[in-house]
């Protein structure tokens, strides 16, 4: 049995200003691809569809399109709800689709039910568990001593008789730890909960023969191998420049016999971090090596003021999202003013102490140069 795994489409999503729509069209046509190309039996969604609550019109058109041509493929669809889905919306008209072959989890009813699939080497349970925070779990199974979301995640398995001795999956969207070790994180995930509540150990899911996750935007296993984040098709922040995004596929044969491997995605737009002058960077010989038009953060090393840097910039990378200026560091030393010093130092000396801890650097050169002249002229410095 064959299956595609993938998680965090945040469909709608918006980053720097810059609407990922059509990114996303373009990666979810390469996923359809793939599953075609793989001949892969199922189709993993776990969770994150859409980026808020309630989505766009826009990108509930783009979710439609793409679950219409997976379904026509002939597979079976798992997707179910993360912690920035509606699960309610998520959930809608879920019992309708399933003669489609797509199989919705947008909140939790109590106990999983999973779904039955078989190949030649038996019978295969799909379980379902969206993410729930600990309180909704409390309240479904009426038990207090659920507090955090790996007791709700541990009550739910249990409660639903999970027998470890055959072939079983779990699709869930939840922070998922090892022995205390969390996942590497990037800046476009939301924190769930504070003080370590939302997390779940791996542990937990000891009687599953694979665990597919969503939530966390890199690639990574947890525990072990077959517990695995697949990571968002498309990079969210310039904390994921280096990520490679992929898919996994995920083979099970025998109990306990799973394959894994990736296949990777390629964006219409790269996301790139880039750092210079403005001068330099604006020279065809720097702009010609790489993309113009990727996503770029930009880190200026001017010194001066510039006028419309992110204008000038556009004119030839028109997707720079970010822009920074780099400073050196400040030496402690530089920023602590010795009164009684200071009475007795000269313009000049005054000006060189304000510069270096502006600047955080020293001021030399044609800077200094300058300066000395100006003060010259205006007649300071005079005995």
């Amino acid at each position: 049995m064959k299956f595609i795994h993938t998680a965090d489409l945040h469909i709608g999503k918006v980053v720097n200003e810059f609407s990922m729509l059509e990114e996303q069209k373009h990666v979810l046509s390469q996923i359809l691809t793939i599953v075609k190309e793989e001949k892969a039996d199922g189709l993993i969604l776990a969770g994150d569809i859409y980026d808020r609550s309630v989505p766009s019109a826009e990108a509930v058109l783009v979710l439609d399109q793409f679950l219409s041509e997976a379904t026509k493929l002939g597979i079976q669809i798992f997707m179910i709800s993360g912690n920035h889905d509606s699960p309610e919306r998520i959930g809608f008209a879920q019992r309708i689709v399933e003669d489609k072959g797509l199989y919705i989890e947008g909140m939790i009813r109590g106990n999983m039910n999973p779904v039955v699939m078989e190949d030649e080497y038996g019978k295969l349970n799909i379980y379902m568990l969206p993410f729930a925070k600990p309180a909704i779990v409390r309240h479904q199974y009426q038990d207090d001593n659920i507090v955090t979301c790996e007791d709700g995640v541990r009550k739910m398995i249990t409660e639903s008789g999970v027998d470890g001795k055959k072939r079983n999956l779990l699709i869930t969207h939840h922070f998922v730890t090892s022995t205390g070790k969390p996942p590497e994180q990037s800046e476009s995930e939301s924190d769930l909960l504070l003080g370590g509540a939302e997390n779940v150990d791996a542990s937990v899911f000891e009687a599953f023969d694979y665990v597919a996750l969503g939530h966390i935007h890199g690639p990574q296993r947890m525990g072990r191998d077959t517990i695995r984040y697949s990571g968002s098709p498309i990079k969210y922040s310039f904390s994921e420049v280096f990520h490679k995004k992929s898919v996994t596929i995920v083979e099970l044969k025998e109990k306990g016999e799973v394959s894994l491997s990736v296949r990777e995605l390629v964006p219409i737009h790269n996301m790139r971090k880039i750092k210079g002058t403005l001068e330099e960077l604006m020279k065809e010989e720097v702009y010609s090596l790489a993309e113009v038009n990727d996503y770029l953060h930009v880190t200026l090393l001017d010194k001066q003021e510039l006028f419309d840097p992110m204008g000038t910039l556009r004119s030839v990378y028109p997707n720079v999202m970010q822009i920074a200026f780099e400073k050196n560091e400040r030496k402690e030393h530089e920023n602590n003013i010795n009164i009684t010093n200071a009475r007795n130092k000269s313009i000049y000396e005054h000006f060189k102490d304000f510069y270096a801890s502006v600047a955080g650097e020293e001021l030399e050169g044609e800077y200094e140069t300058c300066m000395k002249e100006v003060i010259e002229e205006i007649g300071g410095d005079r005995s």
